[in-house]
């Protein structure tokens, strides 16, 4: 299942690319997406943030919203795995970072991309865009229609922390 959202933040590229690899940043991510427990690590390439980063979260979510027949295979909670490495910027300045999640043991992950690109000198647009797949044959379509909204809530949920969190640094 195609997954694909655009989110504008109302300040300069490097800035929402500071944000988006501080571990701060998303541990109160985290804590937006109501994760029981988390971690953040971020780890600069070699020659620092101007060469690239990666950016990897383990959360344990509850399983509680969840339909029955995806709780029964995947229990009460469920650790989310998030990897995004980040390259070096473009010549505008913007970043592309390859995302991955990874959902517990869960028969489904997401894999694309997070496009940062400058829309003027003080807004930058965020372009999510990937593919939800599930591994199950006859299934499959059913478990990533029932997946499909907590991962864009999980992105709309990062975008009200990214707002705030710019607003609190202005």
């Amino acid at each position: 299942m195609r997954i694909t959202e655009t989110l504008v933040y109302p300040a300069p590229a490097d800035v929402v690319f500071a944000m988006m690899t501080d571990e701060q940043f998303h541990a109160e991510v985290c804590l937006a997406t109501h994760a029981m427990s988390h971690t953040v690590s971020v780890t600069f390439t070699a020659g620092g943030p101007e060469a690239g980063a990666t950016v990897v979260t383990h959360r344990l979510m509850p399983t509680g919203g969840f339909p029955e027949f995806v709780r029964s295979m995947v229990g009460q909670s469920i650790d989310i795995a998030q990897t995004i490495v980040y390259g070096p910027p473009s010549a505008d300045r913007g970043r592309v970072g390859q995302a991955s999640i990874s959902i517990g043991s869960a028969p489904i992950g997401f894999r694309g991309t997070i496009t940062i690109m400058a829309v003027d000198e003080d807004d930058t647009e965020v372009l999510v865009e990937g593919d939800l797949k599930a591994t199950l044959p006859f299934v499959g379509g059913k478990i990533e229609s029932a997946a499909a909204p907590s991962v864009i809530t999980g992105i709309t949920r990062e975008y009200g922390v990214g707002l705030k969190w710019l607003q609190a640094r202005a």
